[in-house]
């Protein structure tokens, strides 16, 4: 995996250093080889590489992959805002095209809304080559109202 550095675009510095430090503490994305790609104000992006152990047949990405992918960035985006602590409680997804072994793929999360205890997001996936694979809708139960240090 080839790592370079998560753009910062427009958030506060410490929050986008935390977050970033945050991500890099997850199981789950040592384990599939994620990374940032950049933050923004209710805004994330992060991609990985499909590995031989992520197929189906045919080299096809699994969709549970995507679906694990898009749930994260979704739940990242609403990180953005300065307020850690939030679980899907409902995400929708639809397969648009399928992505096959040796692809980098890239998935981008949007805050849509972010009240006390429910927030509400979407996310899109696409392969390297710009090629639409997946779009999902997440709603996230906040958990905690938490502030993370650098949030306004």
């Amino acid at each position: 995996m080839k790592i370079t550095p998560t753009e910062n675009r427009g958030i506060d510095e410490d929050l986008f250093h935390t977050l970033c430090t945050l991500f890099e503490d997850i199981p789950i994305h040592k384990t599939l080889g994620m990374s940032l790609t950049y933050l923004g104000p209710g805004v994330a992006a992060m991609k990985m590489n499909v590995e031989p152990e992520y197929t189906t047949i045919k080299g096809r990405l699994h969709g549970g992959i995507i679906a694990s992918l898009l749930d994260d960035v979704m739940g990242w985006s609403f990180n953005t805002l300065g307020r850690f602590g939030n679980v899907t409680v409902d995400m929708n997804l639809n397969f648009f095209s399928p992505v096959f072994q040796g692809s980098e793929i890239i998935a981008e999360g949007t805050i849509v809304h972010a009240g006390r205890s429910i927030a509400v997001t979407e996310g899109s996936l696409w392969d390297n080559t710009g090629k639409l694979i997946a779009k999902s809708r997440g709603t996230f139960y906040v958990t905690k109202n938490a502030d993370i240090i650098g949030a306004n």
